[in-house]
C-alpha cells in the first residue's frame, strides 16, 4: 500500500495502524520512501499498490489549493499506469460549509466556504471521476475535529491556552463539537477501504466544549481551568480584534469556535461497517500512555 503525508499528524497513525502491511511512504519528509512534493511534481512509482490512502494535505489558506487539489491531480496522474485496487481519500467536514448547526449528515448540500473546504471539495470531485474512469473502490472519509498527538488548529490552540493558563471557561456555554481520535480514523480506513462511499468519521458523543477542555486538562495533569463570565469573554476578544487579532489567544472568531455548536451525524459508516469509536473524553481521561504511544 501507499500512504501520502505519512509524516504528518494523521499519517503517523495511519503508519501505525498498517504496521503489518508492506508500506510504501510519499511526502516532503526525507525519512518517506518517496521524497516528493506532490504540489509541483508528478510522482514516480516503480511498482503497483493494492491501496493507496491519501493523507496529505494543508489547511493554510494560501497553501490549500496547490496542495490539496493540485497535489491529488499529480498524484493519480503517477498512478495511472498502474492504478491501485482501492483509494482513501482524507477530506474533511469543513466541505460542507457550516459554521453553527447541529448534526450535519452526508445528504448536506456541499457549498464550501473556506480555502481549505474548497480544495477539498475539488479534490473530491477529482476523484470520483478519476477512480470512476480507471476502475479504483474509492472512499472519502470527512472527518470532524481529530483528536491526538500532532493534532492542528482549533484544538491545539485549546490545549496550549489550558497548559500556560489563559485559557477559560465562559460561563452558561453549552456548546458542543463533533471529534474523533486520530486512532479511530486510522482504524477505520482497514475497514471501509474495500467498501467504499462518502463518510462523515466522528466519535458519535459530539461532547460539549466544556467537557472537551476538562479531558485535556485532566491529560496535563488535571490542569485547573478558571470560568469567565460572557461579558468578560466579549470584551477580551473585541480587545484582541483591535490590538492583536492574529496572535490574541480570544478574538471574536475565536469566540464564535467555542461559543457556537457545529456537530455531524457519522451514523452512515456505522450502518455499512461494523467500527465503534472511541468516545474522545472518555479516551483522553482512561488511556494508559507510555513511551511508544501516539
Amino acid at each position: 500500500m501507499l500512504i501520502t503525508g505519512s509524516c504528518g499528524f494523521l499519517g503517523r497513525y495511519l503508519c501505525h495502524e498498517f504496521a503489518d502491511c508492506d508500506v510504501t511512504t510519499l511526502g516532503l519528509n526525507p525519512r518517506n520512501n518517496i521524497v516528493c512534493d506532490l504540489a509541483l511534481n508528478i510522482p514516480g512509482f516503480s511498482r503497483g499498490f493494492d491501496l493507496v490512502v491519501h493523507a496529505a494535505g494543508d489547511a493554510r489558506a494560501d497553501k490549500a489549493e496547490s496542495v490539496n487539489h493540485q497535489g491529488t491531480i499529480n498524484l493519480c496522474k503517477g498512478l495511472e499506469a498502474n492504478p491501485p485496487k482501492e483509494l482513501v481519500f482524507i477530506s474533511t467536514v469543513q466541505v460542507y460549509g457550516k459554521t453553527e448547526g447541529e448534526e450535519f449528515d452526508e445528504t448536506t448540500p456541499i457549498v464550501p466556504i473556506t480555502n481549505y473546504g474548497i480544495s477539498k471539495h475539488r479534490a473530491e470531485e477529482y476523484l470520483k471521476q478519476w477512480c470512476k474512469q480507471h476502475n479504483v473502490v474509492l472512499t472519502i472519509l470527512r472527518p470532524a475535529l481529530i483528536v491526538g498527538t500532532g493534532m492542528k488548529g482549533t484544538l491545539r490552540s485549546m490545549v496550549n491556552g489550558i497548559y500556560r493558563g489563559y485559557y477559560h471557561h465562559i460561563k452558561g456555554n453549552e456548546a458542543r463539537r463533533s471529534v474523533v481520535h486520530a486512532s479511530d480514523v486510522s482504524r477505520v480506513v482497514k475497514i471501509i477501504a474495500p467498501i467504499g462511499g462518502e463518510f462523515n468519521v466522528t466519535d458519535g458523543e459530539n461532547p460539549s466544549v466544556y467537557d472537551l477542555a476538562e479531558a485535556f486538562a485532566y491529560r496535563m495533569g488535571d490542569k485547573r481551568i478558571y470560568t469567565m463570565p460572557t461579558w468578560m469573554a466579549k470584551t477580551a476578544a473585541k480587545l484582541g480584534d483591535i490590538f492583536a487579532p492574529s496572535k490574541s489567544p480570544i478574538t471574536t472568531p475565536k469566540l464564535g469556535q467555542l461559543t457556537g455548536t457545529l456537530t455531524f451525524n457519522s451514523d452512515a459508516i456505522t450502518k455499512v461497517i461494523d467500527w465503534t469509536p472511541n468516545k474522545v473524553t472518555h479516551y483522553l481521561r482512561t488511556h494508559n500512555y507510555d513511551e511508544n504511544s501516539l
